[in-house]
């Protein structure tokens, strides 16, 4: 087999989470990943998968799922066995700024001289200091990194110069910085593919499956995700994928749609192999009636079988629920609230509709076939004070008797943590939005992740609450909206009789946590946390709500495993043979010189 060009590497959360002792808390509830945050950004599939047609050899390795279902697995010794052209990590979200920094360490004490390529938004928004870490050759900037990433492979093999590759920030030998122009921001997202059959081929080829899987518990719980767009209309406080954020530090200032037909051909690739459910990320309503007629009439002629589930940033009126119905034999929808109060929600950015509005939308996609109504609650956001975190119980159930407590709406609250986005407006401006920074710096935001627990990671402290009473409170209404879907049914007794005392012992846990942070002796103070590490691992996952109470259902038939079978046979005589695709004749890079 050929020389790998660039091997793309996910790190942890927190390098060396398997040694610390850290009270996470409930910060990864509300996503299919644990608490390290083990789920590789999309980005690497899309840039893999674009890279390997354009004629490089692309391979994806998950330290973090590794880490987690191997606990002797030897990271040192996986990178020193690794021998590419380069290496790509990801910091797309801040959670990795201790993790990315260490494994590029590790990287670098093992292959000096082979360089080290960052990218995501959080990389972009902290392009130069990022810049200036020894074991950080590149960055490349922006939120569309497969053409330069692909320029920056050929230039490092000798085919073409870095000074004149868009997005791109890096220190030269004599420790000058140079900043490229953000000038790389495609107006749609039609070059690229978000084709999973690319990690299943990576797979057969080098024979690692847990090198690509996605996060820990993906080969039972199958989900894929679909992505409509690049960019955002909206402009949410805290998002650091916000309008705002976009226009101000990605250079993105009108949105990148993929063509609803290359959306079809995307999920219909996914449904070929993978049982699981499809969740199309970010509103494709923002793209128009057009877009959205010509995106479920797609999928209506593939005749999707797979559960699949959209994620909405206002809530659609039952016309649009009843064209759903009419098209589609399975679908979920999900909106994030973030508070039933529509004057804090205001204040958060959300202020185009209403909680009317959500309840009536609720009902109506109830009555029109939904399979399930995910909403999200969230404690920390602006001039959110503990008294309107603590009344949301209490609108939930007002809210499910208005649907005769229907089992097909969940509803779920956790914290905003741990940090703010970079790039947010809330980031940028905190003291408008009622915010006091702990960290601006990246440094700051590493040495904040391995605080003991997730009250002193959190980059920030809210005017309204205190960090104290935020923890309270989200466990208060943890408690307090699992007691109420275990009263009304929504939940097994025995899953919220689990969670109950899950909560209850975090509670305690922390306050432990507290008192051992307090003491004068960092010797101690280790050895105190070091006895505690098995009981806040255990708290730290699914704890205000079973993860499982996250996952839609999933099919299994015969054509699964026919279309692996044959992908499997290809895959392996293509390998066998040394087939590799040509780089087209029109890309850059074939035109550019010697550096």
């Amino acid at each position: 087999m050929s020389r790998v060009d660039l091997v793309l590497l996910h790190a942890p959360s927190v390098y060396d989470f398997r040694e610390r002792s850290i009270m996470f808390g409930p910060v990864s509830d509300m996503v299919p990943s644990t608490p390290v945050f083990e789920m590789y950004p999309l980005g690497f599939t899309t840039m893999a998968e674009y890279m390997e047609r354009h004629g490089l050899q692309v391979r994806i390795v998950n330290l973090a799922v590794l880490m987690l279902n191997r606990p002797d697995f030897d990271v040192e010794r996986a990178i020193r066995e690794m021998d590419p052209v380069a290496f790509g990590i990801d910091l797309h979200w801040l959670p990795h700024a201790h993790g990315s920094i260490e494994v590029a360490k590790l990287v670098k004490k093992y292959h000096p001289d082979t360089p080290v390529i960052f990218g995501g938004l959080s990389s972009t928004y902290f392009h130069e200091e990022l810049a200036s870490y020894p074991c950080v050759d590149y960055v490349v900037c922006g939120d569309s990194a497969e053409e330069p990433m692909t320029r920056l492979l050929y230039a490092i093999k000798g085919k073409g110069r870095v000074d004149d590759i868009p997005n791109l920030t890096y220190t030269t030998r004599d420790g000058s910085l140079v900043v490229n122009p953000l000038e790389w921001v495609p107006e749609d997202m039609n070059d690229i593919s978000l084709d999973y059959s690319f990690n299943m081929k990576a797979v057969i080829r080098y024979r690692d499956m847990m090198g690509f899987v996605p996060f820990k518990d993906w080969l039972q719980y199958p989900v894929c995700a679909s992505l409509t767009c690049r960019g955002c209309t909206h402009n949410c406080a805290t998002c650091g994928g916000s309008a705002y954020s976009f226009r101000e530090h990605f250079g993105r200032r009108k949105v990148a749609f993929r063509d609803p037909e290359l959306l079809v051909r995307d999920i219909e690739h996914i449904q070929k192999y993978i049982p699981g459910p499809i969740f199309v990320l970010n509103d494709f309503l923002q793209a128009g009636r057009d877009y959205t007629a010509a995106f479920i009439r797609g999928l209506s002629k593939i005749n999707l079988r797979n559960p699949i589930g959209f994620e909405f940033f206002k809530p659609p009126a039952e016309d649009f629920y009843r064209f759903l119905n009419e098209h589609l034999r399975d679908y979920s929808v999900e909106i994030s609230v973030e508070s039933h109060d529509d004057t804090v929600r205001a204040a958060f950015g959300k202020h185009h509709y209403t909680m009317e509005q959500v309840e009536e939308s609720i009902a109506a996609a109830l009555r029109n076939g939904c399979s399930r109504f995910d909403l999200y609650f969230m404690t920390g956001i602006p001039t959110q004070t503990a008294e309107s975190v603590r009344e949301t119980p209490a609108y939930i159930e007002s809210l499910y008797a208005k649907v005769d407590n229907d089992s097909r709406l969940l509803a779920f609250s956790s914290p905003m943590a741990p940090f703010l986005d970079p790039g947010s407006m809330a980031f940028d401006n905190p003291e408008k939005y009622g915010y006091t920074l702990r960290a601006t710096t990246l440094e700051e935001h590493r040495q904040l992740l391995i605080e003991p627990s997730w009250k002193h990671i959190m980059n920030y402290e809210s005017h309204a609450m205190g960090p104290d009473e935020m923890v309270d409170a989200t466990y208060d209404v943890g408690l307090a909206l699992n007691e109420l879907k275990g009263r009304i049914g929504i939940i097994e007794p025995e899953v919220a009789a689990r969670t109950a005392e899950r909560v209850a012992a975090a509670r305690v846990a922390m306050k432990r946590v507290d008192a051992i942070r307090r003491l004068p002796d960092p010797a101690v103070r280790e050895k105190k946390l070091g006895a505690l590490k098995a009981e806040v691992d255990r708290l730290s996952e699914s704890t205000v709500c079973e993860k499982s109470e996250l996952n839609w259902p999933r099919y299994v038939s015969f054509r699964h495993f026919w279309h692996v079978g044959m992908l499997w046979l290809t895959e392996n005589l293509a390998t066998l043979f040394g087939s590799r695709r040509p780089v087209p004749a029109s890309h850059p890079v074939c035109e550019t010189s010697e550096a």
